[in-house]
C-alpha cells in the first residue's frame, strides 16, 4: 500500500481526471483496474515471490541477455520517477511553510502558485532533501525502514482525506462540481487518449509493469495469500484515488478554476476548500503533511527497485546501491525542476509510455510463454483463500495482454 498510495493518487489522478472530463476518466480507470490490472498483478507479484530476484535477475534467468536488458528498462522507470516525483513533494513542503506563515496564497491561488513554481532553487533544495530522507530510510531495509514508516504514514493520510471529503460535500453550491466528477461525459469514452492515460494511471497506481510488484513480491512469505493481498491493495488505492478526486475536482468547478491547470491543480483548489473550514489553515497544514507522508512512502519504493537491480546486476551491497540511486536522482531532477515543459514530457514518458510498455511485455511473457494456467495453479492459488478459476487465465491472456499492447503502442505514438 505504501508503494501504491502516494502522489500518484493524491496529485496525478485528480489532475488527469480534470483533464479528461471527470467521471469518464474514473470509469475507464475502474474498468481497466478490474479487468486487466488484477490478473496481471497476481502474476507479477507471484513471479517475484517464486524467484526472490529483482527484475534484472529474474528476467535474465528466464530470457537470457534480452531478459537482462529488459530488466534494466524496468529499473529505469522508477529511477526516472525519482527525477520529477519529489518536485510535487517539494511544492507541498513550500505550501506547508506558507500556510504557517499566514497563508498569503488565499489572495490569489493561481498567481501565488505560479510564483512558488518559479522559485526553482528552493524547489530543488526541497527535492534534494526529500531524496536524502528517502535514502536514509531505505538504508534501514524493508521491515525496519519502509514498512515501519508506512504503518504510521498511511493511516494518518487516510483519516485526513476522509475529513476533507466530508467538508467538500458540505460546501454550499458544490453539487455542480460533484456532478462533473461522478457523471461521465460518455462522448469522452470514445477518445483513445483517455483510455491510454487511464491505463497509465491504473498501472502507475499499483506499480504494475516496471518491477514494483515483482520486487515487493520478493519479500512476501511463501505462504502469504498473495491474491487476496493484492485485491486489498487495489481496492484501497482505488478508494483513495476516488476520494482524492472528490477532495479536488468539485472544488475546481465550484470556485471557477481551470480544470486544465495541470500539476498546479491541487495547490490552487485545496486552499480554497480548507478556507471554508473553521481553523482552515490548520487542517490544510495537517493534510499537506499527510500528503507528504504518502509521497514519501512511494519514493521509498522508487528507490528500492533500481537499488535491488544494481545489487543483482553488479553484486553491490545495499549501501552502495542506495548511494548510486541517490546521486543519479539528484542530478536527474535538475531539468525537471527548471523546465515545466520537460516535466510534462517526462511525466508522459515515464508515467504512460514506460509503464504501458513494460506492463505489456511482462504480461505477454508471463501469460503466453510461462503460462497463465501454470502461474495460477502453481504460483498463487495454493496459498490463496479463494481458488481462482480458469476465467482468470482468459482475462489475463485475451483481455489484459491485448489491452496493454494497445495502450503501449498508443502511448508511444503520443511522443511523435
Amino acid at each position: 500500500l505504501g508503494m501504491s498510495v502516494g502522489v500518484g493518487a493524491m496529485w496525478r489522478f485528480p489532475m488527469l481526471c480534470a483533464q479528461y472530463g471527470g467521471g469518464a476518466f474514473v470509469l475507464a480507470f475502474v474498468v481497466i483496474t478490474i479487468l486487466a490490472v488484477l490478473p496481471a498483478g497476481w502474476a507479477e507479484s507471484a513471479l517475484g515471490r517464486k524467484y526472490k530476484m529483482s527484475a534484472v535477475g529474474v528476467f535474465g534467468k528466464l530470457a537470457g541477455k534480452k531478459g537482462t536488458a529488459f530488466g534494466y528498462l524496468c529499473a529505469l522507470t522508477p529511477l526516472g520517477l525519482m527525477f520529477y516525483y519529489p518536485i510535487i513533494m517539494g511544492t507541498v513542503l513550500m505550501y506547508i511553510y506558507y500556510a504557517i506563515a499566514g497563508a498569503p496564497f488565499l489572495n490569489d491561488v493561481v498567481g501565488f502558485y505560479d510564483k512558488v513554481n518559479a522559485n526553482r532553487p528552493v524547489i530543488y533544495a526541497c527535492v534534494v532533501a526529500i531524496i536524502l530522507i528517502t535514502a536514509f530510510i531505505s538504508l534501514k531495509g524493508i521491515q525496519k525502514g519502509v514498512e515501519k514508516a508506512c504503518k504510521i504514514l498511511l493511516p494518518v493520510m487516510f483519516i485526513f482525506l476522509i475529513v476533507i471529503c466530508i467538508r467538500v460535500f458540505t460546501i454550499p453550491g458544490i453539487a455542480e462540481g460533484i456532478e462533473f466528477y461522478v457523471n461521465p461525459d460518455w462522448s469522452q469514452l470514445a477518445n483513445p487518449s483517455l483510455w491510454t492515460t487511464a491505463a497509465g494511471m491504473a498501472l502507475f497506481a499499483v506499480g504494475l509493469g516496471p518491477g514494483y510488484l515483482l520486487t515487493y513480491g520478493m519479500y512476501l512469505s511463501d505462504d502469504a495469500d498473495l491474491a487476496t493481498d493484492f485485491i486489498t491493495v487495489n481496492v484501497t488505492q482505488l478508494l483513495i484515488c476516488v476520494l482524492c478526486g472528490f477532495a479536488t475536482i468539485p472544488a475546481v468547478i465550484k470556485f471557477g478554476l481551470d480544470p486544465l491547470a495541470g500539476k498546479g491543480l491541487i495547490f490552487q483548489s485545496l486552499p480554497l476548500v480548507f478556507n471554508e473550514l473553521g481553523g482552515g489553515m490548520i487542517w490544510f497544514v495537517l493534510f499537506m503533511i499527510a500528503f507528504f507522508f504518502a509521497g514519501l512512502s512511494t519514493t521509498l519504493s522508487m528507490m528500492e527497485i533500481p537499488a535491488t537491480c544494481m545489487m543483482d546486476a553488479f553484486g553491490w551491497d545495499r549501501k552502495k546501491s542506495i548511494l548510486a540511486v541517490t546521486v543519479i536522482s539528484i542530478i536527474g531532477a535538475i531539468p525537471c525542476v527548471w523546465s515545466d515543459a520537460f516535466f510534462a514530457f517526462f511525466d508522459n514518458l515515464i508515467g504512460n509510455v514506460f509503464y504501458s510498455v513494460t506492463a505489456a511485455v511482462v504480461a505477454l511473457f508471463l501469460a503466453w510463454f510461462v503460462g497463465a494456467k501454470k502461474i495460477r495453479e502453481e504460483w498463487y492459488n495454493p496459498t490463496s483463500a479463494i481458488k481462482w478459476g480458469s476465467w482468470v487465465d482468459v482475462l489475463y491472456k485475451f483481455i489484459a495482454v491485448p489491452a496493454f499492447a494497445y495502450f503501449g503502442i498508443t502511448a508511444i505514438l503520443t511522443l511523435f
